[in-house]
C-alpha cells in the first residue's frame, strides 16, 4: 500500500518536471490570481469591519458652557432624552475627559497648558433607526441650539462617505473574487487537461492494467492541489510582507488588516481545495470520455 501511495506521490511530481512548459505559465497565473484575490478578501475584510464600526460614528458630543451651574446637568441630560430619535446620554465630567486624553495621547501635549483645557460633555448615541447621516445632521442642529453648549460635534462627513460607499465596498471586492474565482477554476482544469493529453498513453495502460478511476486519478489531483498550494503561499506572503511595510508607514491600516492571518488560511485551503475538485472533476470527465469511445 504504502509502495503504491510513493508511486502515486512521485508521479504526481514527476509530471512538473516533465510538463513544465506547461506547469510553468499555470503556476505563475495561479500567483498572480491568488494574489489578487487575497488583497480582495483583505479589502472585503476590512470594508466589513468599517461598517462594523459605523455605529460607532452615530454619536453626537456637545460642549457645555463654563459657566453652566453643575446641579443643572440632571435636567439638561433629561432634556437630551427626549430628544426624538436619541437612544441614550451620557455625562463626561471635565476630569474624566481629562483622564480619557491621556489614555489616548501623549501628556507631552498638555505641558504647556495650565490646569484643565477639557470641558465637560454630553455624549448622545442615535437610535439604530436614525443612524443615518440625515437624522445625525438634524439631531445634531437641534442640539447646537441649546444656550447651555458652547460646540457640538458630529462626525457628519465621515458618515455620510461610508454611508454612500457601503454598497462598492462589499459588492465590487466580491465580484472581483468571484471571477478570480472561475479564472483559477479555468486555469487549473486547463492544466490538468495538457497534463492528461500528454500522459494519455499512461493513462490508458493504467486503466488496461486494472488501476481503479482512485489509482489513476490521485496523482493529476494531488498535481493540481499541489499549484494551487505553492501559487497561493507565494501569493499570501508577498502580499504579507506588502501590508506590513505599509502597516508600519501608516499604523491606522493595521487596524483594518488585523484578521489577515485568517484571510491567509483561508485562501490557501479555498484555492488548494478548489484546485483538488476541479483537477479530479476534470481526470473523472476524461476517464468518462475515454470509456464511452470504448463502447
Amino acid at each position: 500500500m504504502f509502495g503504491q501511495l510513493g508511486y502515486l506521490i512521485s508521479e504526481s511530481f514527476r509530471g512538473w518536471k516533465q510538463h513544465r512548459t506547461v506547469i510553468l505559465p499555470s503556476l505563475v497565473t495561479i500567483f498572480l490570481c491568488s494574489l489578487l484575490l487575497a488583497a480582495s478578501f483583505t479589502v472585503l475584510g476590512a470594508s466589513f469591519k468599517l461598517i462594523s464600526a459605523e455605529k460607532s460614528m452615530y454619536v453626537i458630543e456637545a460642549f457645555l458652557n463654563e459657566n453652566v451651574p453643575d446641579d443643572s446637568i440632571p435636567a439638561i441630560k433629561t432634556r437630551l432624552e427626549h430628544y426624538r430619535h436619541v437612544e441614550s446620554v451620557s455625562f463626561v465630567s471635565a476630569d474624566s475627559a481629562l483622564a480619557d486624553f491621556r489614555n489616548h495621547f501623549s501628556s507631552d501635549m498638555l505641558t504647556l497648558v495650565e490646569g484643565n483645557p477639557l470641558p465637560a460633555f454630553f455624549r448622545v448615541s442615535l437610535k439604530a433607526e436614525a443612524q443615518n447621516p440625515a437624522d445625525l445632521s438634524e439631531i445634531r442642529n437641534m442640539v447646537a441650539e441649546e444656550p447651555c453648549f458652547e460646540e457640538v460635534q458630529a462626525p457628519i462627513k465621515w458618515a455620510s462617505r461610508i454611508s454612500s460607499w457601503k454598497f462598492k465596498m462589499v459588492f465590487w471586492p466580491i465580484c472581483i473574487s468571484i471571477l478570480l474565482l472561475i479564472t483559477l477554476s479555468l486555469i487549473i482544469c486547463n492544466s490538468v487537461r495538457l497534463s492528461l493529453m500528454s500522459r494519455k498513453l499512461l493513462v490508458e495502460n493504467m486503466k488496461y492494467a486494472g488501476g481503479s478511476y482512485l489509482f489513476i486519478e490521485f496523482p493529476f489531483v494531488l498535481e493540481g492541489a499541489a499549484q494551487g498550494f505553492f501559487g497561493s503561499s507565494l501569493a499570501v506572503i508577498l502580499l504579507g510582507l506588502v501590508i506590513q511595510s505599509v502597516s508600519r508607514m501608516f499604523p491606522i491600516i493595521s487596524l483594518g488588516v488585523s484578521g489577515f492571518w485568517f484571510i491567509v488560511l483561508f485562501t490557501l485551503l479555498l484555492e488548494t481545495t478548489l484546485a483538488g475538485y476541479f483537477s479530479f472533476r476534470t481526470v473523472r470527465s476524461f476517464l468518462f470520455e475515454k470509456k464511452g469511445e470504448q463502447e
